[in-house]
């Protein structure tokens, strides 16, 4: 996505601590075996919270995995780049916090609490349900996906042009060979494919005999019995966006609407949807959660009882009141409304095998949860049994997503923990105001990397042609080398990378030296959060803050080396096309909002 323009900036105001002495988080950090990632202590402190300011958060007073008070979104002071970060280092404190009793929840943390709802997968309409948190139990089921997911659901891929699809695969043989409809309307196994960048691609069946296809290879032809009808329309505008995956023999061909062949960016070949392994041989799996808020008000306005005639998430104490009174209807009370609407969503990977990695797993947010179990008997093709099992999970990636004052398009914060993957170079300026030039880490134990790859974010053995997963070589599905190539959230070619970065870190040295030694808390950090100006419609010019963010849990295989090649950010996806630029961003920007089956029949 392309970087803010120039005149844009200059209507940020950027805050400053007074006399707020800078602790040495390489201090706070030295007793976590596993930290390889260190928050510079010495940036120039643009946007460090006051100790006055962060002691608030606790309540009045810092306490060792304390519980935090939620920002309050309805009086979001909205005063520059430094504010958006505070709400968003605030709101991860509070969602990794002990939830008080008046959540209804025993001894779980707050997004895990009873004020939060697990957002099931889309069935094949296309619905989602809500299933509410309850005390102290395990997490519902959760499932892999891939590492990013589009308006759909599906897959995300950047051309090597820049332009984002939706992948829809093909459907598969149990060995893992696509299959493609010919003329006659019979789907063929695929054992042959040529294929360049721009031209109509050649298949040829098992016999090497060239597949004969109807007249015109459009997405509605391929696809018309294969995927849900809600993705296909008579004039093809719900699948302009998406390209189709068929897989031979290790190779994957990526084919537009119209037919023609799609080269992706580097990273991403070989994929029809990227699943993600850890160095200890585990699946990462990932749960979107939504709160009270957000649930009630999707609700009330599903069912014509909560006016919402600009289609927009509530940012005022006016627009959450008929929230508060809806609920109140049905017998639940907002223990935290002033949090407004929000959406959580998480990336978890299984704790057995840390330890021997030598990243302990008491170092970690942990819950409880239940997966999907496969027969990993073929090495290249893992076979989901029907079954599951209950394991222990460590998170390792958290987006925060929230509306606020003046903010209806939503703050979109990401946050990692330090031992995910190794940083790619990046600079800052320090308190001297000398530009440091930090270099790409090259050393340390890593959940998602080994080091060992001269092209990492390649998916090497690992890709999802749902409900199977296929190795993409001829090595056994593993995990592959990821590399975070955005430090911070902004491309080292991106205008003004020196104030942005400066701008996170500081933040996060702030936040993590305030932070009383051994706070579980203190092992993740913030990589940046993005808006748009004035909270308008998302345009590829207006978005402020870290934009080109990507969680390399969460967006593994959708970094790009430079903002020119690839500028994916969350709005990349989460946009308002059909908004009007200069309009208020509307509720398009979730994904799930117009999925969701209300809480309560109308």
């Amino acid at each position: 996505m392309s970087g803010l323009v120039a005149a844009s900036r200059r209507n940020r105001v950027i805050s400053t601590c007074l006399g707020c002495a800078l602790v040495a988080v390489t201090q706070l950090l030295s007793g976590l075996a596993q930290a390889q990632v260190t928050v510079p202590q010495d940036a120039k402190p643009l946007c460090a919270v006051s100790p006055q300011t962060f002691a608030s958060w606790f309540g009045g007073t810092v306490t060792l995995n304390g519980a935090v008070n939620p920002a309050n979104s309805v009086t979001f002071p909205n005063t520059g780049d430094c504010s958006f970060y505070q709400w968003s280092e605030q709101m991860f404190l509070w969602l990794t916090s002990p939830a008080p009793s008046t959540y209804g929840s025993g001894k779980s943390l707050v997004f895990n609490s009873p004020i939060f709802y697990n957002v099931s997968g889309a069935n094949k309409q296309g619905k989602r349900t809500y299933t509410q948190n309850q005390p102290d139990l395990p997490l519902p089921l959760l499932n892999i996906r891939s590492a990013q997911a589009g308006p759909n659901g599906l897959q995300l891929l950047t051309s090597k042009d820049g332009h984002m699809f939706e992948v829809l695969p093909a459907p598969q043989t149990e060995k893992g060979q696509s299959l493609i409809r010919n003329s006659a309307g019979k789907l063929v196994e695929i054992n042959r494919v040529e294929a360049q960048d721009g031209k109509k691609p050649t298949f040829f069946d098992a016999n090497d005999k060239k597949i004969t296809l109807p007249g015109k290879l459009t997405m509605d032809t391929t696809l018309a019995a294969l995927v849900a009808p809600r993705l296909l329309t008579a004039d093809s505008t719900a699948t302009k966006n998406m390209v189709q995956g068929f897989q031979v023999n290790g190779k994957t061909v990526f084919i537009d609407s119209l037919g023609n062949t799609i080269e992706p960016t580097q990273g991403q070949a070989g994929s029809l949807s990227g699943v993600l392994v850890g160095q200890n041989q585990s699946l990462v799996y990932y749960a979107t959660m939504v709160n009270d808020v957000f649930a009630y008000f999707q609700t009330g306005v599903a069912n014509g009882v909560i006016p919402n005639p600009n289609n927009v998430f509530p940012t005022t104490q006016a627009q959450l009141d008929p929230v508060i009174a809806y609920a109140a209807s049905k017998g639940t009370k907002f223990p935290a409304p002033e949090a407004l609407a929000m959406e959580v969503k998480t990336s978890w990977i299984d704790v057995v095998g840390l330890d021997a990695l030598g990243l302990k797993a008491s170092n970690y947010v942990t819950v409880t949860s239940t997966v999907p179990l496969y027969n990993k008997s073929n090495t290249q093709l893992w076979i989901p049994t029907g079954q599951t099992k209950s394991v222990v999970l460590a998170l390792v990636g958290m987006h925060v997503v929230g509306s606020a004052k003046g903010h209806p398009e939503m703050i979109w914060a990401t946050f990692e923990h330090v031992s995910n993957t190794p940083n790619a170079a990046y600079s800052y300026t320090n308190t001297s105001g000398t530009t440091v030039n930090v270099a790409q880490n090259t050393t340390g134990t890593w959940l998602f990397s080994s080091l060992k790859s001269a092209t990492p974010n390649v998916q090497l053995a690992n890709f999802t042609s749902s409900p199977n997963i296929t190795a993409n070589t001829s090595a056994a599905i593993g995990p592959s080398d990821t590399l975070r190539w955005k430090a911070w959230g902004t491309g080292s070619d991106a205008t003004n990378v020196l104030l942005e970065n400066t701008e996170v870190i500081s933040s996060n040295s702030s936040v993590l030296s305030q932070l009383i030694k051994g706070d579980l808390r203190a092992n993740y950090m913030m990589t940046g959060a993005t808006w748009t100006i004035g909270g308008q419609t998302v345009t590829p010019t207006n978005q402020v803050g870290t934009n080109l963010l990507n969680n390399t849990t969460l967006e593994t295989y959708d970094q790009g080396t430079s903002s020119k090649i690839n500028g994916s950010n969350c709005f990349s996806c989460h946009s308002n096309k059909s908004q009007p630029a200069g309009q208020p961003a509307n509720t398009v920007v979730s994904h799930i909002y117009n999925t969701l089956i209300p809480l309560y029949p109308k």
